[in-house]
This record gives C-alpha cells, structure tokens and sequence, in this order.
C-alpha cells in the first residue's frame, strides 16, 4: 500500500524516530541525513529533506577509532545519519509461473550511528570502578522503571530467514511467531504466523511435523499485522535484541502493506507510513541494558560485551526469560545472589587469595563480592551500632554516600573473600574496627550481621520452602550459585 508523501503525518526529527530498510535506528536519539541533494528522485529527496543535515561534531565509531579514541558508551548514540546514497541492484523475483520479475537500480541511504568527538575517550581507557557502576545503576533503574510502567509489554518475535543487509529482499527475515507478555510473564498473545516459504525452507526451522504442519495451516503475517499494532499501540515495548526482532516486523510489514520487500536503506514513500504507525509504541531493548547491567568490560571491542541470547524452545518462553531478568535486574535480593554467585565461582576457580602482580603483599580480591555488599548495604554503614549510617558529613564524588568495604576477618590471614565474610563500613566505624581499640564482641557483632542479612537476601531471592533455613544456614541447603544458575528454569 502507497501513500501520498504529504498526506502522511511523519515527523522524522521525533524522539522515537526509527528508520526503515530492515535496520532500525534512531529510539530516542535524532536521525540526520548526509548528502540528500546527491538524490536524483524528487520524491526520495523531498523526504530526505525532512531530516537536518548532520553536525560535523558528530562521527562514526571507526572515524573515532582511526584517532585512537572510542565513544563514551558504544550502546547510546548520540544519533544516526542516513547516507551517504548508494545505488544497490534489486534482483528479479522468481513468480510462481515460473519467470523472473526484472530487476531494478534503486538508491539506499544505510543508517549508522553517530557519536559526539567531544565526549569521546582514549580507545585503550577502561572505565573506572565508579563509572562502570554508575552505568550498571542506570540499567537497574531502567528496569525498575520498566516494571513499574503499566504500558510495558514484552514482545519476541521468532523469524526464518537472514536480516543480512545484502539478503535479497525475499529472502529477508520473516516472522514465523510473535508472542507478547506483561512484565509478569503472563500471555498477553500468542500467535503462529505462516511465512509463505516452501516447506523445503521451513525445515530448516527443525520443527517437527506437527509444528510444520501448524505454519502451515497458521495465517499469514497480513491477516494478524493489525492485530498485533492494535495491541502494541501506546505500550513501552520491550525486547531482548531488539534491533533483529523489530527487523523482522518491519520488512513483514512492507510485505503486507507494499507487497514487496525493499532493499537496506530504501525510502520510499510508504516507508513513511509503515514508520508512522510503528512510532505509536517505545520500543527498548533489554539486551543492551543486560550488558549494562553484567558491566563485563570488552577491551578489544570498547564496549560492554553483550550477554548471549538464552536459548528457549519458542516465543513465549523468551519473553517470559526477559521478565525474570527485568525482575533479576530491579530486585536487590535477586541482584545479590547474583552478584554472590559469581563470587563464589570466582572461589571455586581459584581467583581467591592469590597474590597480586602488583602491589607487595597484597592479595586479588573478588570485584563480584565487594559489589555484592555494596548492593546489599543499600547505601547504609552496617554496623548496627554506627551513630551516621549514611556518612552524611560528606559524600563522594559521585554523590553517594561514603561507604568502605572490608573483611570482617583480615583477607591476607586466610579471611574469606566472599560477601557472607565481609561488611560496608562508613569511614568512622572501619578506622574503628581497624585501628580503634575494640573487643573481640565488636568483630563478633559485624560477622553475625553480615551474616544475617546475606542469609535474608538470599532467602528473599530464591526461598520455595515452607519455612526459613535456620540463622546462619543457606536456604533449601542450596548454595547462592545453584539459585542463580536455577533462575531461568
């Protein structure tokens, strides 16, 4: 379906702009354009002519890497350019009769991101321990937020096919099943799409003859896009990647609305419809966040590495894995058998106690455990006896409280290095306990109320039983790393 250019109500500077071609961009960061007077086709350059021109400060990441510098965080753009134009060749269509469709030269505007020069980095600088927890805060209170937000539903789309750029358009990613939940994982819908491919295609989706026999007899994407607009209009709509699943959607509906697929980059003049009643929702991606969120630093790539996808059997089961990671992301309990998890890993592997490179006789300590207290002191001195658990004489730079974490048991006498072992102290109470002249009853105080409150913690993020463990005692006799590693069964 065709529109008329200036009948379509699209305003492409919008904060929710997304652009088309099976590569979307823009989700809040403004979209320019780069050398639309090189457009020969009236109609393409009076849409283009829609965007603003791009600033000069702004550059692509490989510009900013030539000069040894990398962007501030590879997942927030500061916005995308369309172009500069390239002329691709569109390959013929083979019809059911037998013939191909000719060919035809068509002029792509591929989008990229773009990043402020200003605000960019030496390439080799790795954020420090505040900055990366400073990111790591924002994603937990994104999915705070996204769980408190009565409009947020989760989508997953499952699709055959490739979301290659150079793919031909027919063979371009088509959805095959779409499912949407609320955050509490309830089944929202649920629907089987049949993607018009032979059933030859369709076995490589490795489903057996029943499932086949269900695409089959399922409805084409057409029949449910309505639907599936309907319910997605005005919701904040999640999705663990994005980028691939909206692909899908995106060219499923060129092929509905336009009854063709269009190269990467294309605009034409029903893109601006097809965009149009897909700016109706939010739509944000809980994979960047999750990497966010791990804050494992990529060196080589200078960025936070992106978690790998977990494999689910449909649709369905992957939205409900994304509201257990929102909840895992937003719930200080779950966030501490996460953060103690690793921790203990990181014991089991061998990384404890072991003699620093650097630093005399200092011993590696576990970032994951220090962390862990952090998260589970919520921003308070844990001494219960302190007179200021808050610090509130002075604050960090960063403007949280000052807090510092200690072994309650000296670590380079045999202390263990894990957050049942250790406490956050404002700085008063550490130089106490550290250089004050105190009883014995004083260490013995801070090891039961580490100890307690890992255990409640703990007992809060994963407790199935009918009654609490006993003081002192992990809950089902389970270790934290057997709940975590449990938590998406």
């Amino acid at each position: 379906m065709f529109v008329e250019f200036d009948a379509v109500p699209f305003s492409p500077a919008g904060d929710q702009h997304v652009v088309c071609g099976s590569t979307p961009a823009g989700f809040g960061a403004p979209v320019y354009v780069d050398g639309p007077e090189r457009q020969p086709s009236d109609v393409s350059r009076r849409l283009l002519e829609r965007y603003p021109r791009l600033p000069k400060e702004l550059k692509a990441a490989d510009e900013l890497k030539a000069a040894g510098l990398r962007p501030s965080n590879l997942f927030r753009p500061d916005a995308y350019v369309l172009g500069p134009p390239q002329l691709v060749a569109v390959p013929g269509v083979l019809t059911g009769t037998g013939r191909t469709t000719p060919g035809w030269d068509e002029t792509v505007y591929p989008p990229s991101p773009v990043y402020r020069a200003d605000t960019a980095v030496p390439f080799s600088a790795h954020p420090n321990a505040d900055e990366a927890q400073a990111v790591r805060r924002e994603a937990i209170r994104w999915a705070q937020d996204v769980l408190d937000d009565p409009s947020t539903v989760i989508l997953a789309v499952s699709a055959i096919g490739s979301p290659a750029p150079a793919t031909p358009p027919l063979e371009r990613a088509v959805p095959y099943e779409i499912a949407l939940t609320s955050t509490s994982g309830r089944k929202r819908w649920h629907q089987f799409i049949n993607p018009g491919w032979d059933t030859t295609y369709l076995e490589r989706l490795r489903l057996d003859k029943g499932g086949l026999a269900v695409l089959e007899s399922a409805p084409r994407f057409r029949e449910v896009a309505d639907t599936l607009l309907r319910r997605i209009q005005g919701k904040r709509v999640v999705i663990y990647g994005r980028s691939l699943q909206y692909a899908a959607i995106y060219a499923a509906l060129e092929y509905a609305w336009l009854g063709d697929g269009l190269p990467h980059g294309a605009l034409w003049p029903g893109t601006a419809d097809t965009l149009a009643q897909l700016e109706r929702s939010r739509w944000e991606c809980a994979r960047l966040r999750h990497g966010e969120f791990d804050n494992d630093w990529d060196a080589a790539e200078g960025h936070f590495a992106l978690p790998v996808e977990e494999s689910a059997a449909d649709a369905l089961s992957r939205c409900r894995m994304t509201a257990a990671l929102l909840r895992r992301m937003a719930d200080p309990a779950l966030r501490y058998a996460e953060l103690n998890a690793r921790a203990e890993r990181a014991v089991r592997d061998g990384k404890s106690h072991r003699p620093r490179s650097q630093g005399g006789q200092r011993l590696s300590r576990i970032a994951a455990s220090r962390h862990a207290v952090l998260e589970r002191s919520q921003g308070a001195c844990e001494n219960p006896r302190c007179p200021d658990p808050r610090y509130t004489s002075a604050l960090g730079r960063n403007g949280s409280y000052l807090l510092e974490v200690d072994h309650i048991d000296d670590h380079a006498k045999g202390g263990d290095d894990l957050p049942r072992a250790m406490i956050a102290l404002c700085p008063n109470c550490h130089a106490l306990k550290t250089r004050g002249k105190v009883a014995d009853s004083f260490r013995d105080l801070l090891r039961a109320t580490a100890l307690v409150r890992h255990q409640e913690l703990l007992t809060k993020a994963r407790c199935k039983c009918p009654s609490p463990a006993p003081a002192g005692q992990l809950c089902c006799a389970q270790s934290s790393a057997e709940l975590v590693e449990g938590f998406f069964e």
